[in-house]
């Protein structure tokens, strides 16, 4: 599942992110189970990047996760899993 709730592995979180050289990924878990992340970019044709990691976060505490894009991408999926938690969480593009 994305940070949306779509489940279709296709389906983009994210679309026109050619400007965006990194993400900042800011929130709070509800749970102290760790949240596991992957973030895919690509474009029309296919998925070409992914990233995977995790957040360790106790529960209830902020977590910040930097996502440094290597190449210009169309679009971005960013998937969790783990635990059943809330996640909370705000993302901002940097350009450059």
């Amino acid at each position: 599942m994305d940070l949306l709730g779509q489940t279709d592995t296709n389906a983009p979180t994210f679309v026109n992110c050619r400007a965006y050289r990194v993400l900042l990924w800011t929130g709070v878990k509800t749970g102290n189970a760790p949240v596991h992340y992957t973030v895919r970019g690509g474009d029309q044709h296919g998925w070409r990047w992914t990233q995977t990691g995790a957040i360790q976060s106790g529960a209830n505490q902020w977590f910040r996760v930097a996502l440094k894009l290597p190449h210009r991408m169309e679009w971005l999926r960013i998937e969790v899993s783990g635990g059943t938690q809330a996640l909370k969480s705000k993302i901002v593009g940097v350009r450059g």
